[in-house]
């Protein structure tokens, strides 16, 4: 019964509940080296690719700040607040690749402030991060902002199985826990090791 209830409400609270939408956008920080001065071997290569993963380490905590956050308000008229911009981005690092991601309740605006991060860092990457705005460092957006749902079909049926699961475990501990406390005597030999006297006769279940 237990395993039936947390089943069923799992479902009702998965397929019912509140969707939220995720919109992501992918971006890389480059620097060019330098041109080649003289015939002898030169770290540029080397220094290039240390300095763009500096900088992808770092431009992910500006993505983070006040500051940003204040500016991609100001570019949608302020409709959305800093604070729940701030809150609602997540900003994650794969190799030298930047992947930010806005998650709201709606998916127009999930895309509008996918978007307006985008805008703010092609017009205003420099005021954050002055290595930017030298002449060989490079902000490039891999992936423009797409939208999609957070939760999908199979992410929605894990969710299920594993509180059903859950559900599975607890109605397990119950038994035992209603077992160990139960003081019914189920046979004679319970009887004689409970009360330390014989049992002179038994009535069959």
């Amino acid at each position: 019964v237990v395993t039936a209830i947390a089943f069923v409400a799992s479902t009702v609270m998965v397929m019912l509940g509140p969707n939220s939408y995720k919109s992501e956008i992918r971006l890389t920080i480059s620097t060019l080296p330098e041109q080649r001065q003289g015939n002898y071997y030169m770290y540029d290569n080397y220094y290039t690719w240390l300095t763009s993963e500096y900088m992808v380490d770092d431009f992910g905590e500006v993505m983070k700040s006040d500051a940003f956050a204040k500016d991609v308000s100001a570019r949608l008229g302020e409709k959305v607040p800093a604070l729940a911009i701030k809150r609602d981005t997540k900003a994650t690092k794969t190799h030298r690749i930047l992947t930010l991601a806005v998650t709201t309740g709606s998916p127009t605006l999930s895309q509008e402030i996918a978007q307006a991060m985008k805008d703010t860092m092609e017009a205003q990457a420099s005021t954050y991060f002055a290595q930017l705005g030298a002449r060989n460092a490079v902000l490039r957006v891999i992936d423009d902002p797409t939208v999609g749902q957070e939760m999908g079909l199979a992410r929605r049926g894990l969710e299920i199985g594993l509180r059903t699961v859950v559900g599975l475990l607890a109605a397990v501990a119950l038994a035992f826990l209603l077992h160990y406390v139960d003081p019914t005597v189920r046979s004679a030999g319970e009887g004689e090791s409970q009360l330390g006297l014989p049992v002179l006769a038994e009535i069959p279940g």
